[in-house]
């Protein structure tokens, strides 16, 4: 076939290609000659934001990708990557191997979008200031003069927004990219304390717990709130992400349904839901049990979890014998301290047990990832370590020093 002559026409059950090289055709669809023997069909929408070089065009499983990336790291490789991922096309700008900035064509990716799911600014907040959006004015300028943010904080939010973008890529199993290779093409630029590298190892964590938790689900999956809706309002007030996703929630319980009423896409919202739990305000069910493969990561942390259940056992009876409220809330908030921003892996139940939704989730990142072993061993552990010093500095002497040498005993 000659390169000079393709097109592509969509009849009623087929695809006839002729014409020009590039020509447009009928439903936005267009024809590239890659080579001699290969011709890549694309339309609009999945050429929208992609550099327009065929022979920057590729395609690999997510675990692939999360390779490449690190290997441009390693490479300190400086350019662009234009990442379809199915919903939308993301952008990961690398200097000299370090990633500097993102961006997405999905409004759900868009600064304030982020900022309000991730409740640093308010539904109002949000809607006054995106009216106020103009060409030359941008969101976060307009956060910056009607005084919502300090510059450190649109400093922080951005780097958030690059973070979330970034994990985004690896909800899904398979990407589409392509390269544009050079320097100073991101519009701005921002600098994490980790390396590109460690950014990825975690976003691809996330995607892989993301991916289980979606495996779950299924047509008859409801959402099931774990605290009451007097709880939910006085903590989540009504305009705020989590406070209207609960109240939806408390009206709707189906997931499909949820889908459906969402104004967030699909994969958004599951990733909403999936929040929810993380933060032991939801379950869903039916739960689908973990096959063997992923049983088997957290494996290595039996132990660790098992002295954070016997040293939680022994403090909370401690505290009964004392006649004192165990102070679980402050215990969750902790945990939660140790967590990424925006990645709630690991979190506890309201009486302050790691359930079986967070082992789930640390065994699901453990064995896409085995270094996430050692991770949520130091986590754990520090868990163990603030449940001694609560006891020590909440119950008497004596019993504070018991349960920390039962501890040493059971690790000797």
């Amino acid at each position: 076939m000659q390169n000079d002559a393709l097109s592509v026409t969509a009849s009623d059950a087929s695809l006839v290609v002729r014409g020009p090289l590039l020509e447009e055709m009928e439903g936005g669809w267009t024809a590239h000659a890659l080579d001699a023997k290969r011709i890549l069909l694309t339309n609009e929408e999945g050429l929208t934001g992609m550099p327009t070089d065929p022979a920057g065009l590729a395609s690999c499983p997510i675990e692939v990708f999360k390779d490449f990336l690190i290997g441009l790291h390693a490479a300190s490789w400086s350019g662009v990557l234009s990442v379809d991922t199915g919903y939308g096309i993301k952008k990961v700008f690398l200097a000299h191997g370090e990633i500097v900035f993102a961006a997405s064509n999905i409004i759900d990716d868009r600064l304030g979008e982020v900022i309000y799911r991730e409740a640093r600014i308010s539904l109002d907040e949000l809607t006054d200031s995106a009216a106020q959006v103009t060409k030359s004015r941008k969101f976060g300028q307009v956060l910056l003069s009607s005084g919502i943010f300090t510059n450190v904080k649109l400093w922080q939010a951005l780097k958030l927004q690059v973070k979330q973008i970034l994990r985004s890529l690896f909800m899904v199993d398979r990407v589409f990219f392509s390269m544009q290779e050079g320097t100073g093409l991101a519009p701005t630029e921002v600098v994490f304390s980790e390396p590109a590298g460690s950014l990825v190892l975690e976003s691809y964590s996330y995607g892989c717990a993301f991916r289980v938790f979606l495996a779950k689900l299924r047509t008859e999956s409801e959402a099931v709130l774990l605290v009451s809706k007097e709880r939910a309002a006085k903590d989540f007030a009504p305009g705020t992400f989590i406070g209207d996703l609960v109240e939806l929630i408390h009206e709707q319980t189906n997931i499909q349904m949820l889908l459906d009423t969402s104004k967030l896409i699909d994969t958004y919202t599951v990733a909403a839901l999936f929040h929810l739990v993380n933060l032991g305000l939801c379950k869903v069910v039916p739960d689908v049990p973990v096959d063997q493969r992923t049983a088997a990561a957290v494996a290595p942390l039996k132990a660790k979890l098992d002295s954070y259940a016997y040293v939680l056992q022994s403090v909370r009876r401690g505290f009964t014998d004392a006649g004192q409220e165990f102070p679980a809330e402050d215990v969750q908030a902790f945990a939660a301290s140790l967590n990424p921003e925006g990645f709630p892996s690991l979190f506890l139940d309201a009486n302050a047990e790691l359930g079986l939704s967070c082992i789930n989730g640390v065994a699901s990142q453990c064995v896409a990832n085995p270094q996430r072993v050692a991770y949520f061993a130091v986590r754990v552990e520090s868990l163990i370590q603030f449940l001694l010093q609560v006891a020590g500095d909440n119950l008497a002497r004596s019993v504070a020093s018991k349960i920390r040498q039962d501890y040493r005993s059971v690790c000797a």
